[in-house]
């Protein structure tokens, strides 16, 4: 019996060492990379081993930044696009993100401040989403893969009150479609 006991024991940490390896080059973190041993790597892979549902559902660190919306400032009633850092940094995770996956789409909403009528900072909103998904498409993405919708003053991220709320409510939301 412990002639059989021994190559179980030396099966499963072999086991757990390997799970322990595959977890931490698919989702590298300081715990268990840099600072944690070899045996407290293995107890957290004992307690927390992956299944088959949370494989699928794990997010990669470009899910992240393209499940986090993008905002686009606009001036007072233009929509014209200023391309950043941040703009050029979510273009190019997204490009690569939607040449994996084509089935995926992206959700492009107009926003307005509060002045002038509820009619007209409907039209304008979804002109800015129009305009950034030609700006989008003249950057290679495809037209089909994203959806536009303008939502006026609806959903505004500061108050109206103040120069500082309307410049944070005149914008174009870009995020990844959950």
């Amino acid at each position: 019996m412990k002639r059989t006991l021994l190559p179980l024991l030396i099966l499963l940490l072999w086991f757990l060492g390997c799970l322990w390896w595959w977890s931490c080059r698919c989702n590298p973190c300081k715990k268990c990379c840099a600072e944690a041993s070899l045996t407290d790597s293995i107890t957290t892979a004992v307690v927390s081993t992956p299944t088959i549902d949370t494989l699928k559902h794990a997010v990669s660190t470009e899910e992240q930044v393209l499940f986090k919306p993008l905002e686009v400032y606009f001036a007072t009633g233009q929509s014209s696009i200023k391309k950043d850092s941040a703009v050029t940094n979510f273009l190019t995770l997204a490009k690569a993100y939607l040449a994996k996956h084509p089935d995926e789409k992206m959700l492009v909403t107009g926003h307005t401040d509060g002045d002038g009528s509820e009619e007209s900072n409907v039209k304008l909103s979804l002109k800015r989403a129009n305009k950034m998904q030609g700006f989008l498409v003249s950057e290679g993405f495809t037209a089909a893969q994203m959806e536009t919708t303008g939502k006026g003053e609806a959903e505004p991220l500061a108050p109206n009150d103040t120069q500082e709320g309307k410049d944070k409510n005149r914008r174009v939301t870009v995020i990844l479609k959950q």
